[in-house]
């Protein structure tokens, strides 16, 4: 999904392919990684998974993810839809506010499954970093990109990574990514690896290269530099378990 510069966020309920099957009650809350989240193994079962509380540097702002799997009882026979669905959110809080939902992802009829990762705070506490994967059950391969929120304005920035490796290559081409975090530069550092053959034929795209990477992207110029052996991510954040723990 492609977010404009200025987010408005609309909660549409689940229709269409997902009213032929009943969605199972909502699981129990986990507190664990929500980085990649699942029904588990068929017939699965639905829970909620809760992230870590990233506090700002400057104490005013905290953020945590919150991904819900819910497991689909087809009530219907022939029923070819997805047996797992997922709705992801991001909830923050600003001083004396309570936590809210700033950010949802929802399930699509091509990528059923998504999960949010929150990874850190910039330096200045105006920007918040997070991972959006998204995925089809029952496919190979899962795609992430870095979202940041400004706190100040409530906007969001989501590169188009395949757009930006393309550009950088020379060849409509993509890879695997891993969110690292922020530079010292206010910069986002991620790490990729080479697509298996299984994605590469889903996504009927090569790989941008095979060997492993570190790079440093800057969002507003879209730029793509190498990150440097001598060059280290420091995290600004600071955590606290989420309710629960």
């Amino acid at each position: 999904m492609t977010w404009a510069s200025s987010c408005v966020l609309v909660l549409i309920a689940v229709s269409g392919v997902w009213a032929q099957a009943k969605l199972s009650a909502q699981g129990p809350v986990n507190t664990a990684d929500t980085a990649y989240v699942t029904c588990g193994e068929n017939p699965g079962n639905s829970r909620m998974v809760r992230g870590d509380v990233f506090i700002s540097p400057d104490n005013k702002h905290r953020a945590y993810s919150e991904v819900e799997a819910r497991a689909i009882r087809p009530s219907t026979v022939g029923y070819a839809g997805p047996l797992c669905v997922n709705n992801s959110r991001l909830l923050v809080r600003s001083e004396a506010s309570d936590f809210k939902v700033v950010f949802l992802e929802e399930p699509s009829d091509v990528e059923a499954g998504n999960s949010l990762r929150v990874v850190d705070w910039s330096a200045d506490s105006r920007r918040l970093l997070f991972e959006l994967a998204q995925w089809q059950y029952d496919s190979p391969g899962v795609g992430r990109t870095p979202v940041i929120y400004d706190v100040n304005y409530g906007v969001f920035q989501q590169p188009d990574l395949n757009h930006i490796f393309s550009r950088h290559f020379g060849l409509e081409c993509s890879l695997d990514v891993h969110v690292v975090g922020f530079s010292p530069e206010a910069k986002v550092v991620i790490e990729t690896q080479p697509l298996s053959p299984e994605e590469e034929e889903v996504q009927a795209s090569p790989s941008c290269s095979h060997k492993k990477g570190a790079w440093l992207l800057s969002v507003a110029s879209e730029a793509l530099t190498t990150l440097s052996d001598t060059s280290k991510v420091q995290h600004y954040a600071k955590t606290e378990p989420a309710a629960g723990k």
